[in-house]
């Protein structure tokens, strides 16, 4: 897989399709394989490029800790690397995070945002639940056990109760090839929680922005969604009825044509 030494740090990257260039940006301990039910569909009109955020993946683990600003600088610089910018840009989670500092912090660099299940602010429900994470990472729990505590916030009640389902996810999770160090999560974790981009957001003007969100997400609800639409000039709000935190997984069918709907126009 090629790699990119950008801002300083060595990034891995990969491209699948052909068309114009559209980036997707991964969230808090997650590598590029978090779009692997998305880039198969949308490859087929774009050349999608996907990558691991410094601290995940095969990408370089530098010391913590990393602000978003330093991830964002990471992507403004692989965007310049790839020559595709301004691109299209589709940040799920932290991955919508990044986006908003990089559309704040790096204008031009953006030609439409989607910014996916995200928020521009931790609430003290997040910090609480960000704390779990942590402290669990600290006791060198098993994979599956760091699974079993995260999947109730990703997905609905709905999936959860398919116990077959469930247990492919969590074996999937033991099983992860490149599992993000704790030294890695931690540098990110950090980051997330100090991130507050509220009174910036009405700077971001000319990048058409969908703020897409499930009805059904308890980690980054639709209140956040809709505090990130009124605060971007003429963005747009979608909130599917039926969607969790992970709902690009959960619910593919739906969110992704709304996404290539947008990103068409």
């Amino acid at each position: 897989m090629p790699k990119a030494v950008v801002n300083g740090v060595e990034l891995n990257y990969e491209e699948a399709g052909e068309g114009p260039p559209l980036l997707l940006i991964s969230g808090l301990g997650a590598n590029r394989n978090a779009w692997a039910t998305v880039v198969p569909v949308l490859s087929q009109q774009y050349r999608v490029i996907t990558f691991d955020n410094r601290g995940t993946g095969q990408s370089e683990v530098p010391p913590g800790p990393y602000s978003m600003s330093d991830l964002a600088a990471d992507t403004a610089a692989l965007i310049d690397h790839l020559g595709i910018g301004p691109v299209p840009v589709v940040g799920w989670s932290m991955g919508g995070v990044i986006l908003q500092a990089l559309m704040v912090e790096h204008p031009g660099k953006v030609s439409r945002a989607v910014l996916l299940s995200t928020f521009p602010s931790y609430t003290y429900v997040q910090h609480a639940w960000l704390d779990g994470l942590l402290a669990l990472r600290e006791q060198k729990v098993s994979p599956q056990v760091l699974a079993t505590a995260s999947l109730p916030w990703g997905f609905t009640g709905f999936a959860l109760s398919n116990h077959d389902a469930v247990k492919v996810m969590l074996d999937m999770g033991a099983q992860d090839p490149e599992p993000t160090s704790a030294e890695g999560f931690a540098a990110q974790a950090h980051g997330i929680r100090r991130f507050d981009i509220v009174d910036q957001l009405p700077t971001i003007k000319n990048v058409p922005t969908l703020v897409l969100v499930g009805a059904e997400d308890i980690l980054t609800p639709p209140a956040q969604a809709i505090q990130m639409a009124q605060g971007i000039e003429g963005a747009e709000l979608v909130v599917l009825p039926r969607g969790s935190h992970g709902m690009v997984i959960e619910f593919g069918g739906a969110v992704v044509p709304v996404i290539q709907e947008f990103l068409a126009r």
